[in-house]
């Protein structure tokens, strides 16, 4: 008989075990909240040890990137253009110009208290100073001859590219240290001109105590002290300004050595750590300041300072050292003494309390349980003797019932489950405890619980047997089985009803295969795929349908032939051999075939052959499957054509060209020979496209295709980029003749007329040619070489060819980096409006003025426009830039209007790509209406190319500008087409004789002939004359005594600033009006 296990310690003295349990669980909790305290003293502790470490890091990091940050610097004055220039030709031009960009780097870095360049001779010959926020250059009387100082002689001993880095110390002055303080640096690298020839050295004194104070305010962020010391222990950043650079002033007593004797031993001899002394957490690393390769004239690694005496680089080192005094190291930890110290005391109260409850009422449950023993004992006895009866007959019957295979369950009249069998619980991957006394309705996985419901309830209302077939899903396993299915109704002897019985047998097998023998049968009637099969004779069996669709053979017809029948004789025996191998070899053979049909026609077949063989490894049948795949080839042909030629020329696109450009290049690394690369572009197609039209801009490109064709070998390959642009590879050269006469051949052939439906079209073509593998090896590299060619045939003045010559590929990646600069300067400001006064050559009065834009690039100074405009109208930029501009000039014109003259006027020129690019001017117009005036102070200047276009956009342009008061000029009038026929069709007020012709005008009667028959013809069609580029007073004389109305020129004055020009109105004689 089962006894029930006695309470531990009932027979002791209450007040024995109360002590017994306390004591141990009391010595825990006081363990406990002293470890708890330990593991709280260390976290604190390696927290700030943690934070003192970083702090340190920092200190390191800070100093080292100040110095490399002044080494960079150095550098960039070094490579600067103007002083690289200066070298050369030390000119007083030069030199103002250097010491401009010093006086600029120098207020723009405030860093630098002095930078010099020191000659060859050891005499200044320029020095910057830096002080009281400003710098300036020092006359040239207070420079002073350094020969003979340590920095020079170092310095100036150096090679080219060798730096020389001095020591820190306070700054010394005609031999006396300058005060206030001033912690200095000296940096110096010897400069050499273009030829190799040493010029001396470029010295910059570096005002430390930037650095000091970036590592001042980077490191005493947590109230600790941060000191930055020397190798000997002297503070050169300190507890206080009094007690730096103590070796200065020859003060041992100033140094750390001397304060903290103990502390500076460990700290000098080792590179980095940590330590605990009764002042606090001290924290240490050591760092090299000058370890960036300096020298000296000697070749070896001394640096020579005023205050320091020599030192060796690789010993020379500084300590960053920082100490969190012991109050801060050790903070917080009396407070958690004292928290755990109360938590302790309020567990230990709880918990005594606790247990005194439970001893008491544990006296009181030993008393119980004596009494309950004694009759759950002789309860037990009796219950086990006739359980010992059940058990065995339960058993018997158990047994048969667990090992029936079948699924068996019964249910009471309500549907709750009374037993069930172990295949039934395996089925449903349930414990029996899990479905007994449940419905299905609350097993989990599910059996449709209404469906069987309804099913009982019939069952028993009929009172017989019902046999039916039913798929079966266990939700909880995903399981699905079909089942035969008895339900019967079951009573006791006495014929009241106990509930349904039901047996369930799995027939899934039996099942699936009846579905798969169906469904075989739909695959193989209803197979969209050609079914075929034969014996091991080779003799057909049966077809399918679509076999009979697709060759047009009936199964009656083609039944017990050869597959043979089929051949369309594309395939040789060679192949039908090596088919029959791989099927004896793998038992399945995949691949296209060309079959015919019955009418005759061949058509594209993919197949599959299988093997069916018998159990002793002989052939039983063959099995094709094939599919007409016809339509799908052509249209993958049709695809790899699209993709790989022009649909409007049909010739190779950029993909194909590319192809065949790595095929021809490894023919001519095979061969030895050499190939040609030629870029072509139409010169002005987009007139043709915007005057005649799109149709016929591409009948005039499909006969530039065959044009190229007929002017090339059959060896050589045509291409159309896209749009205008065509390439063209010829291989095989021998010599570059040949390609030179081809590039000719083809610009003359694109010159001659095109007839477009009764038009006649004229184009010119520029051509850049690129060799290889003379120009390069790389197909990138030459797809580059002949774009960048092309770009210089255009630049020349197209209808021309260029040869790649490295020249453009310097001038291409000087374009690409003025490109990505001017996109800098847009949002910068660095462009500026100047303007040159236009002077009445009658009167003398000033009236009117050119804008002129100027760009003021950080390194290269002013940048003339001829060579950032071009690339502004490439890149598109010109769009922002001519807007800006256009507000520039708005807002001064409206100023001088109203402050000199009411009718002054500005020009403003405007780019030609303007007329295409920009959609309309509103912005424009909107700008004077906000400033409340009309167009009539605006000039466009135009030139003669934009007029020769005469496209609907640029008589739109030019009406529109009209429409707001606004007047033309015409610049450079003379130098290009020149055509009359534009004079009498557009509107314009002025012509600008180009300064071409006003130059000569005193000793070349034909100049002054041609100036004088353009103004009388301006003046016939009422225009008046504008004469550029007036140099002296003779030019001014003939050109006023022949009628001119205005000039413009360097006689007059060069292009002012707004704040000059507004000056000069005010003291020239038409200033006011």
């Amino acid at each position: 008989m089962k006894k029930f296990i006695k309470i531990p310690g009932k027979d002791f003295h209450p007040v024995l075990r109360l002590f017994l349990v306390f004591l141990p669980v009391a010595l825990l909790i006081c363990g406990g909240g002293y470890l708890y305290y330990l593991s709280q003293l260390r976290f604190i502790h390696e927290q700030n040890r943690k934070m003192e470490h970083e702090t340190v890091q920092v200190g390191v990091v800070s100093i080292n990137r100040s110095l490399e940050y002044v080494m960079q610097d150095v550098q960039v004055l070094y490579s600067n253009t103007d002083f690289r220039t200066m070298l050369d030709h030390p000119g007083k031009t030069n030199v103002d110009c250097v010491a401009a960009d010093w006086i600029a780097f120098a207020e723009a870095k405030q860093a630098y208290q002095k930078i010099r360049w020191i000659d060859e001779r050891g005499v200044e010959r320029l020095r910057v100073n830096y002080a009281d926020d400003r710098a300036y250059v020092v006359p040239e009387e207070k420079l002073l001859d350094r020969k003979g100082r340590y920095f020079f002689e170092d310095t100036n001993a150096l090679k080219e590219g060798e730096m020389y880095v001095s020591p820190l110390d306070l700054n010394i002055e005609n031999d006396r240290i300058e005060e206030p303080f001033v912690p200095t640096i000296r940096f110096g690298m010897p400069v050499f001109n273009s030829k190799g020839q040493k010029r001396g050295i470029l010295l910059l004194n570096y005002y430390a105590d930037t650095m000091l104070t970036r590592f001042e305010q980077l490191t005493g962020i947590r109230g600790n002290a941060a000191w930055l010391v020397n190798r000997d222990g002297y503070w050169l950043r300190g507890p206080s300004d009094p007690e730096e650079f103590g070796f200065m002033f020859d003060r041992n007593e100033l140094s750390m050595a001397v304060r903290y004797p103990q502390v500076w031993e460990r700290i000098r001899n080792a590179k980095e750590g940590q330590f605990v002394t009764r002042e606090g957490l001290w924290s240490f690393n050591t760092l090299s300041p000058l370890k960036a390769g300096t020298k000296t004239s000697t070749g070896s690694s001394e640096i020579f300072s005023g205050g320091q005496g020599a030192h060796d680089v690789s010993s020379y080192k500084w300590k960053v050292v920082t100490l969190l005094p012991t109050s801060a190291y050790n903070a917080d930890l009396l407070y958690w003494g004292t928290k755990i110290i109360g938590i302790s005391l309020a567990l230990l109260a709880l918990f005594f309390l606790g247990i005194l409850f439970m001893v008491r009422l544990q006296e009181m449950r030993n008393q119980l349980l004596l009494n309950l023993e004694k009759l759950v004992e002789e309860r037990t006895e009796d219950l086990n003797k006739v359980n010992a009866v059940l058990t065995q007959s339960e058993a018997r019957l158990k047994s048969v019932f667990e090992n029936i295979p079948d699924l068996i369950w019964l249910k009471d009249v309500y549907g709750v489950y009374l037993t069930c069998n172990q295949a039934f619980e395996n089925f449903f991957d349930l414990e029996e405890g899990a479905i007994i006394g449940k419905t299905d309705e609350e097993l989990p996985g599910g059996r449709q619980p209404e469906v069987m419901r309804a099913e009982e309830k019939r069952i028993i209302e009929e009172g017989k047997p019902e046999v039916m077939e039913q798929w079966v899903t266990n939700v909880r396993t995903g399981k699905r089985v079909f089942f035969d299915v008895i339900k019967a109704p079951v009573r006791m002897p006495d014929g009241r009803l106990i509930g349904v019985l039901g047996i369930a047998r799995d027939m899934t097998r039996r099942k699936e295969d009846e579905e798969k023998l169906q469904l075989a049968a739909l695959v193989y009637k209803n197979s969209s795929e050609a079914i075929l099969v034969t014996n091991a004779r080779n003799e057909i069996l049966a077809v399918n349908p679509a076999f009979e669709r697709i060759t047009g053979y009936s199964a009656a017809e083609i039944l017990g032939k050869d597959p043979k029948i089929l051949n369309s004789g594309r395939q040789d025996k060679a192949f039908y051999k090596a088919m029959w191998d791989t099927l004896h070899e793998k038992g399945v053979w995949r691949g296209e075939l060309w079959n015919r049909k019955k009418n005759g026609e061949v058509y594209a077949a993919w197949l599959t052959i299988n093997v069916v063989y018998n159990e002793d490894g002989t052939v039983r049948y063959y099995v094709e499957l094939s599919d007409d795949f016809t339509e799908k080839k052509e249209a993958e042909d049709m695809i790899w054509r699209q993709a790989n030629f022009d649909f409007l020329t049909d010739l190779p696109n950029r993909r194909m060209l590319l192809d065949r450009l790595q095929q021809e290049t490894t023919k001519v690394n095979q061969s030895g020979k050499k190939l040609a690369l030629l870029f072509l572009d139409l010169d002005n197609f987009k007139d043709v496209n915007d005057t005649l039209g799109h149709d016929m801009g591409d009948k005039l490109l499909m006969d530039v295709a065959r044009r190229l064709m007929d002017c090339v070998r059959e060896i050589d390959t045509v291409s159309r980029l896209g749009g205008d642009e065509f390439a063209v590879i010829l291989t095989e050269l021998s010599d570059l003749p040949v390609a030179e006469k081809i590039a000719q051949d083809i610009l003359h052939s694109l010159a001659q007329p095109y007839r477009l439906n009764g038009e006649i079209a004229y184009l010119s073509a520029s051509i850049g040619i690129t060799v290889y593998p003379d120009d390069g090896t790389g197909i990138e590299t030459l797809l580059k070489n002949a774009d960048q060619a092309l770009y210089a045939a255009k630049q020349a003045g197209r209808n021309r060819m260029s040869y790649f010559t490295a020249f453009m590929q310097a001038a291409a990646q000087n374009r690409i980096r003025l490109a990505n600069d001017m996109r800098i300067a847009v949002f910068e400001h660095q462009f500026e409006m100047l303007y040159q006064p236009i002077v009445e050559l009658e009167t003398g009065k000033i009236h009117k003025a050119e804008a002129l834009i100027r760009w003021h690039h950080p390194l290269r100074g002013i940048v003339s426009p001829a060579e950032f405009i071009s690339i502004a109208e490439e890149t598109g930029l010109i769009l922002t830039i001519s807007d800006w501009a256009f507000s520039e000039v708005v807002r001064e014109v409206e100023r001088w209007r109203r402050r000199h003259y009411a009718q002054f006027q500005i020009s403003f020129n405007i780019s030609p790509t303007l007329f295409q690019d920009k959609p309309n001017y509103a912005d424009w117009f909107s700008e004077l209406e906000k400033r409340n005036m009309s167009g009539e102070g605006i000039v466009m200047e135009i030139t003669e190319g934009v007029l020769l276009v005469s496209n609907r956009h640029v008589i739109e342009r030019l009406a529109e500008f009209h429409r707001h008061g606004m007047e033309i000029a015409l610049d450079d009038f003379g130098t290009g087409y020149s055509s009359l026929s534009y004079l009498k069709k557009f509107d314009i007020e002025y012509l600008k004789i180009d300064q071409a012709f006003v130059r000569n005008i005193g000793s070349e009667p034909k100049d002054m002939a041609l100036c004088e028959a353009i103004i009388v013809m301006a003046h016939k069609l009422d225009m008046k004359v504008i004469a550029e580029g007036i140099q002296n007073d003779e030019q001014k004389r003939l050109l006023a005594a022949a009628g001119c109305d205005y000039g413009q020129g360097y006689l007059f004055s060069e292009p002012l600033t707004a704040a000059e020009f507004e000056n000069l109105l005010e003291h020239s004689d038409g200033g006011k009006s």
